[in-house]
């Protein structure tokens, strides 16, 4: 197989702590040294953007790319953004992407990367992640290590290969041009991109890959066909892409990092409790090793269907 040119994308904009932490951990990932640094900070008055620079220059990155925005983009139109320039203009085939508040194990890159080689004889993987709320005992979840499952949850960490964005980009890039250029991300129109964006792509029949991984007993849509109240991020039009395109997202079954965002442009302590984030019941994920062999796992020990909760 040709050699991939991979890159990580890690973003910020002001939350120094957060961003302090991820840029640590990553330091002790010895696979992330084997991939391009490309940190996308945004801009604006409430924007920190010296002090990330500082962060990188006294790093083990100081050669990393930085892109700082000169007024705020608001994340949807900044993560866009750096994903075409990225895949569009500077032809990575895949992209480990970071945001500033998912702190990583040691092994974090390497698992990803490693889980999109074991996926690239499957037509239907769209993202895979290493981070998952598993509810189980530590003691059970050793026995779990190489366990990869379906999710519909969680964005944060995920590799994306070129050819699978060549595939969703123009759903994202029309939701962009349409709800983005013009407005500010916090006054996005909700109800017209639910009512008339989202709708017209839920209710579109469904592309469906040849040689899939994921069994139908696993599929879950990540949106009801009615789109009341859902969610109208950027993600979450990732996510409807990945959908309409027949692509599945999977992540390992123990979880190899700690979600630290307790305070953000989405978050609150009660979204955190709320979602679940105060019961991540890790382990010692920081030293969780890579597995030599992955095992998708489509039933619980009783025999039921593993299916993903819809999008959150």
């Amino acid at each position: 197989m040709r050699s991939l040119k991979s890159a990580i994308l890690l973003l910020g904009f002001n939350r120094i702590d957060y961003f302090s932490q991820v840029l640590a951990s990553l330091e002790k990932n010895q696979a992330a040294y084997e991939h391009d640094l490309h940190v996308y900070v945004d801009g604006g008055p409430d924007a920190r953007q010296a002090e990330i620079k500082q962060l990188i220059a006294n790093s083990k990155f100081p050669d990393a790319t930085i892109v700082c925005r000169a007024n705020n983009w608001g994340i949807g139109r900044h993560l866009i953004d750096a994903r075409r320039r990225l895949f569009d203009e500077q032809g990575y085939d895949r992209i480990l992407l970071l945001e500033d508040d998912l702190v990583l194990g040691e092994h974090y890159v390497d698992t990803v990367f490693s889980i999109a080689d074991w996926a690239s004889k499957y037509d239907d993987i769209g993202t895979i992640t290493a981070y998952h709320i598993n509810e189980h005992p530590i003691e059970q979840q050793k026995s779990q290590a190489n366990h990869l499952i379906a999710t519909n949850r969680h964005f944060w960490g995920y590799v994306i290969t070129r050819k699978v964005w060549d595939e969703i980009k123009h759903i994202i890039y029309s939701f962009e041009q349409k709800y983005l250029v013009k407005s500010t991300y916090t006054n996005r129109a909700h109800r017209r991109i639910r009512w008339f964006f989202m709708a017209k792509w839920i209710n579109k029949q469904r592309q469906m890959k040849d040689n899939r991984l994921v069994p139908d007993s696993c599929v879950t849509p990540p949106f009801p066909k009615i789109p009341f109240r859902i969610a109208t991020s950027q993600d979450a039009i990732t996510a409807l892409a990945l959908w309409h395109h027949g692509y599945h997202r999977i992540t390992t079954r123990v979880s190899r990092a700690e979600y630290v965002g307790i305070e953000g442009y989405s978050f609150s302590p009660e979204v955190y409790q709320s979602q679940g984030f105060d019961k991540q019941n890790l382990g010692d994920y920081a030293h969780l090793q890579t597995p030599a062999e992955f095992t998708f796992v489509d039933v619980d020990a009783q025999g039921n269907p593993l299916k993903p909760t819809p999008y959150r």
